[in-house]
């Protein structure tokens, strides 16, 4: 209802509409990262599909996405039969927080508004060195609180929608560079692009107006109706700079 196959933010740099500005996102986290054509690739929290289907359309690349969904996986799984992408595009039902990679298995982990939900980062990044061939690339697009020292009534608010968006934590720019790093690999970007994602929450404030919408979520599960009140705590956290949001490219070292 509120995001459709694209589960993550819009990138504004013209006049999209929100779908074209998810589209964009992609684009611009794909030429950071220079995903490379035929790339076998793990995408890790892929939704319902959205990135794995494009990068298989855009780059020719074979993908397995990982979500900890049973049901996701099986919506997924239903449109890559329906696209004709069966042979190129795979899902799997597995938690990345226990997920345990095979070793130098794959040339991109790509990483799509995921990594927030994760208990221990550190871990998690040392785990998709690990995934990666010599020469690998890691691409991660994520919600990020401020970097450095943080007010305690930005605590309150980022904690607030942390619970609402059911993350295990939002860290800061620095902290995810220094968690690449620590894993062995070369950050060749750290981003932060807030303003441009900025507006994604305009539209979603403006959805949730709609009559029928507020009709639906009236029936919907507490969570749920956390999730769509917590809308406007997040424009005022970006507003605030409580909220940030970053783009990264790292490599591991080799040919």
């Amino acid at each position: 209802i509120f995001w459709g196959e694209h589960l993550h933010h819009g990138y504004w740099d013209n006049q999209q509409s929100p779908a074209q500005a998810q589209v964009r996102l992609m684009e611009r986290l794909a030429e950071t990262a220079q995903v490379p054509r035929g790339a076998e690739v793990l995408d890790i929290g892929c939704g319902l599909g959205g990135s794995a289907f494009w990068l298989a359309a855009q780059f020719d690349c074979r993908v397995t996405g990982l979500t900890i969904s049973p049901v996701q996986a099986r919506m997924a799984t239903r449109k890559a039969k329906a696209r004709g992408l069966s042979d190129r595009v795979h899902f799997q039902v597995t938690d990345a927080n226990e997920w345990q990679p095979e070793p130098a298995s794959v040339d991109l982990v790509w990483i799509m508004e995921s990594s927030e939900h994760f208990r221990d980062k550190s871990g998690f990044f040392r785990r998709c060195a690990a995934a990666l061939k010599p020469g690998g690339i890691l691409a991660v697009a994520a919600w990020l609180r401020r970097d450095g020292p943080v007010r305690e009534d930005e605590k309150e608010l980022v904690a607030t929608i942390g619970a609402a968006m059911l993350s295990a934590s939002l860290d800061g720019l620095s902290d995810y560079r220094r968690w690449m790093e620590e894993a062995g690999l070369w950050v060749s970007a750290a981003e932060d692009i807030t303003r441009f994602v900025e507006p994604t929450w305009t539209h979603c404030a403006r959805i949730v107006e709609r009559p029928p919408v507020k009709w639906l979520v009236r029936f919907t599960s507490s969570s749920t109706r956390s999730f769509v009140e917590s809308f406007p705590l997040m424009r005022q956290a970006y507003a605030q700079g409580a909220m940030a949001f970053g783009l990264f490219a790292a490599k591991k070292p080799g040919p």
